[in-house]
């Protein structure tokens, strides 16, 4: 046989493989699952986790004379604890020379929101520095952020990383087109996500010279955002024509290859937000708001104890336990899934606020709740949202607050109305929803008009803004109208940033605090 020839076989059955086989691995090694590399790369200690103060201040720069009265009211820092989903909004109040301070305390370490201006890190014990320079020809550009610590490290550069690595387009459509497409378009997404991780693992070159705790932290809140954004489209989808268990499983089957970094992740307490924890709370733990749950009878009587439990009923200790099985035994995460658990932790504090007064319900839901929960923080902190719960409901004398700004502008609104109930309306034009409750309360305001109630529908907008959707509509009540700074002092007051908020006020000009209805407040 020709040498060439015999040259040429061997070629063809002894290198050729190797190049498919390698090529084949190449593939493999591809489409794996990219894990965070080098994370986390900072050691967190327990102590940093728990809350303190940090301090807020900055200047407003302008050539206009007495801009900073003008702006005062109109900025307002909102802090989001997203463990027991409350908030707390604070103005910021100006000095005439522009300059302003405020000491804030937040729970632990977490992004809160200087509206409508930026995110900003707030860590205990740091400052954090902001520059409104008015001269500047966009926000963007007059908005400078500075401050010591982890703080000053995230709040520089977490407005870059967002726009380098959390841009999604605003306008797909994949939920509208049928659950085929939205799964398509749900591989989309995780690929992204797979090409940031990637791209984080080569490192980012944003994140070159900082701390190991700010890389980890905006590292963290990077892939929070991405799955924030499909979970999102996820509830969008129509529910009513699929059948939503199988669909709840098969969508999120992308989750438990990268569960550690996505979900069970202690770092998404300080780096996550509300919104991601939001999402998480109705989509991926679905089982949390589907499961039935009973509570037991607080004293044992032997005579019904057979009849108890021969009904097998599922009390609230073991249906949250039961929640942490579903979720391992349907998607494959961990049992002791850490949203998960701040979920639980979530759904606590919803349930004590209709709860009231009665502590023997109130004490089984935080053991059942504490029965899921195997984080040391998470613990701590469902004893202290019990321990805010007694405090709150035990209080019998109110404490003696000096009179703000905020409360001088309410009575000055609600002085006219003395004697009425009043039905407290705060909304705006551009809130569908505020319009679209103002339109379901007409039938109720008539009904009404001649007895001792006024709805009073307060709003910044102007009344020329409003006046053809009142006329087209044929909104009654008593419209008032009021400034943006009025409106932020407000915002203060009645600690609410989300519109339509209606509050109720009996005929003693009491805040009525226990979910009455107009109805009720008449039969009184």
């Amino acid at each position: 046989m020709n040498k060439k020839i015999i040259i040429f076989l061997l070629y063809v059955f002894l290198i050729i493989p190797h190049c498919f086989e390698a090529s084949s691995k190449k593939r493999v090694r591809k489409d794996e699952v990219p894990q965070l590399m080098n994370y986390p790369s900072a050691e967190i200690s327990e102590y940093r986790l728990h809350g303190g103060d940090v301090v807020i201040k900055g200047q407003l720069i302008s050539q206009e004379p007495e801009i900073a009265e003008r702006f005062s009211g109109r900025l307002k820092v909102i802090m989001r604890d997203y463990i027991v989903n409350k908030e707390k909004l604070s103005m910021i109040h100006f000095e005439p020379d522009g300059t302003f301070s405020l000491s804030l305390h937040v729970p632990y370490p977490m992004f809160v929101l200087i509206h409508p201006l930026a995110n900003i890190y707030a860590c205990p014990g740091d400052t954090v520095n902001v520059t409104i320079d008015t001269t500047k020809p966009t926000r963007e550009k007059g908005l400078s952020v500075s401050g010591t610590g982890v703080s000053g490290e995230v709040s520089r550069m977490v407005n870059t990383i967002h726009e380098h690595y959390c841009i999604f387009p605003d306008h797909e459509d994949g939920h509208e087109k049928g659950t085929d497409s939205l799964m398509v378009w749900r591989d989309k997404q995780v690929a992204r996500l797979d090409d940031v991780v990637r791209q984080m693992n080569a490192g980012l070159p944003e994140l070159e010279g900082c701390s190991p705790m700010a890389s980890d932290i905006l590292r963290t809140y990077v892939t929070s955002q991405h799955l924030e954004n499909i979970c999102r489209y996820y509830l969008l989808t129509d529910m009513d024509s699929i059948d939503r268990e199988v669909y709840w499983r098969e969508f999120f089957t992308f989750l438990a290859p990268r569960e550690q970094y996505l979900l069970d992740n202690p770092l998404l307490m300080i780096s996550a937000d509300d919104f991601f924890f939001n999402r998480m709370e109705f989509t991926v733990m679905r089982p949390l708001h589907t499961s039935k749950r009973d509570y037991l009878p607080f004293n044992y009587v032997s005579a019904i104890a057979p009849l108890i439990a021969s009904q097998k009923r599922v009390y609230r200790r073991e249906a949250r336990s039961k929640v942490m099985e579903e979720l391992h035994e349907k998607l494959q995460l961990s049992p002791t899934n850490f949203t998960a658990q701040v979920c639980q932790m979530r759904d606590l504090t919803s349930t004590l606020e209709w709860i009231g007064n009665d502590y023997d319900i109130a004490a089984d839901e935080v053991a059942s709740v504490l029965s899921a929960i195997t984080n040391p923080e998470l613990m701590r902190r469902a004893v202290l949202t019990y321990r805010e719960y007694i405090r709150e409901n035990e209080l019998k004398v109110a404490e003696e607050k000096p009179l703000t700004k905020g409360d001088s502008i309410f009575r000055r609104i609600i002085e006219p109305y003395k004697g009425n109930i009043l039905y407290v309306d705060f909304w705006a034009m551009y809130c569908a929803p505020c319009r679209e409750n103002m339109i379901n309360m007409r039938d109720e305001v008539e009904a009404n008009k001649d007895k001792p109630v006024k709805y009073l529908y307060i709003t910044s907008d102007t009344p020329e803004k409003c006046r053809q959707f009142f006329e087209s509509n044929n909104i009654k009540g008593e419209h008032i109208h009021i400034t943006p700074s009025e409106w932020g002092y407000l915002q203060e007051t009645f600690q609410f940033s989300a519109i339509p908020f209606v509050i109720f006020l009996d005929k003693q000009g009491n805040l009525r605090k226990d979910n009455v209805t107009v109805e009720q407040l008449l039969n009184e």
